[in-house]
């Protein structure tokens, strides 16, 4: 089994953010079947849901990873424990690559690694007690990087670590790079020493291991002639410089994001408009160069530059299939797009009168504002718009993704009656691994005795939203 085939097969369905739980749960929990696809090869055989695995062909499994590829041969041995019942052995016959239909409580069955780096610009170090225990979990796992696109370091990964990447073709990686720079680096990541990067790229690289890279730019630290030649140099390694498969196929550039919440810690600062406008103008030069060298625009900024610097955003054909999205890049674009196929589909009228109120961040204010101007054009609708501001982190953190529900009701039930009598959240502020709750854990329950209101969880798409508003 390679990865490509891997991830077609099963990692892309698997929940998000489940390191949370894996820290958490004993194995017992993590390695059991969740679920069991009717009529597929481990159910026949007699595998059933509450079975903990234990051993995969006599040996031992860390991770789904593991499973995947100890479970591609045509004839496999699983060991489990069932509860109640005790140690079971079942001999399995299958298709060679066929999935055995298996899903777990967790993607990792050992400890998610924990990243041991003091970053400059961490966000965990600028939170206080007291909110969703996901928030406080500084994975830099390589497992979660490959599964889901978590970013890592690098630093926390042993040889043998390194190894496995390269023998299971773990692929595309996504990685934190911040300045290839080693003294920057190294200072950026809390080290006592200089931390090089570019030759476990290359390594990676010369294993045929696509990556994706990031760069959380600190003015003052990794902006300038620092960023201009992280930007180089990393894209030295795209594959057609190399004229190889492996390679960086991309970076993307984020602005810090800080709270007030920075006592004892370093002094940064934030991205401001000027600063966006001169970094996207620059960036910009960049790019017509690759697009001419390499054929791609290589380094991708991310959404907030652009907002805060008032640019229109990029047409969708400029991100290129869009790979970094988990960082904020394109996702604006998508939005704008959706919307517009929204707008295009609209009823002149339903029969039942609707009222809703749309809910996010500061940042996406006008395009929710764009969204419900087209959706009130519908006889019978009224949506409002409700852009929260972020009094428990304040500082530079605008994004829907980082609200408490204390400030959510607080900014809503200020509304009064024009509520409406639905309110339209976007799932983003409720990511936690076991249940949904915000950041503060504010339940859902908890949530609508506060407004008086029903909510309506929904994917952060216009398409959603209306749907939810209008059905």
């Amino acid at each position: 089994m390679n990865s490509e085939t891997f991830v077609r097969n099963k990692t892309l369905s698997l929940p998000m953010a489940d390191e949370n739980s894996v820290i958490r749960r004993p194995r017992a929990e993590r390695a059991t079947v969740l679920t069991l696809d009717a009529g597929s090869a481990a159910e026949e055989a007699g595998v059933k849901i509450g079975d903990v695995l234990i051993n995969v062909n006599g040996n031992p499994v860390l991770d789904i990873v593991d499973f995947a590829f100890m479970t591609a041969g045509e004839q496999i041995t699983l060991d489990v424990e069932r509860p109640d019942v005790g140690p079971m052995h079942f001999v399995i016959s299958k298709g060679y690559d066929e999935d055995l239909g298996i899903e777990f409580g967790d993607d990792l069955f050992d400890r998610v690694h924990i990243c041991k780096n003091k970053c400059v610009f961490c966000f965990l170090y600028q939170q206080p007690k007291g909110l969703r225990s996901s928030l406080y979990i500084k994975d830099d796992d390589y497992r979660l990087s490959f599964l889901h696109g978590n970013y890592l370091t690098l630093t926390n990964m042993g040889e043998s670590e390194f190894q496995r990447v390269i023998d299971q073709k773990l692929s595309p990686l996504f990685v934190s790079v911040h300045a290839t720079d080693p003294e920057v680096r190294g200072r950026m990541l809390g080290r006592k020493g200089p931390e090089p990067i570019l030759p476990r790229l290359q390594m990676l690289a010369d294993a045929k291991i696509q990556i994706h890279g990031q760069v959380v730019l600190c003015p003052g630290y990794n902006d300038g002639e620092q960023l201009a030649q992280t930007v180089r140099e990393l894209s030295q390694l795209h594959p057609e410089a190399r004229g190889t498969y492996g390679g960086v196929l991309s970076v993307a550039i984020v602005p810090v994001g800080l709270t007030q919440f920075r006592d004892r810690l370093a002094a940064l600062t934030t991205c401001s408009p000027e600063f966006c406008k001169s970094l996207l103008a620059e960036a910009e030069e960049w790019r017509a160069r690759y697009r001419k060298e390499l054929g791609t625009n290589f380094a991708f900024l991310s959404d907030e530059f652009y907002l805060n610097a008032g640019v229109d955003i990029p047409v969708a054909r400029q991100y290129e299939g869009f790979p970094q999205l988990e960082d904020g890049v394109g996702l604006v674009r998508l939005f704008m797009d959706d919307a517009r196929k929204v707008a295009k589909k609209l009823p002149a009228s339903v029969k039942t009168p609707r009222s809703a109120t749309m809910v996010t961040g500061k940042l996406a204010e006008p395009l929710l504002n764009g969204l419900a101007d087209s959706l009130n054009t519908v006889e019978n609708v009224k949506v409002n718009v409700c852009a929260v501001h972020n009094t428990f982190f304040e500082g530079s953190i605008n994004v829907a993704g980082l609200l408490t529900g204390r400030d959510i009701t607080e900014a809503l039930n200020a509304m009064g009656d024009e509520l409406g009598e639905r309110i339209i959240i976007p799932a983003i502020m409720l990511r936690d691994p076991d249940r949904d709750v915000f950041l503060d854990d504010m339940t859902i329950p908890e949530f609508e005795e506060r407004i008086g209101r029903r909510i309506s969880v929904v994917d952060r798409t216009p398409s959603a939203a209306a749907k939810a508003i209008l059905n």
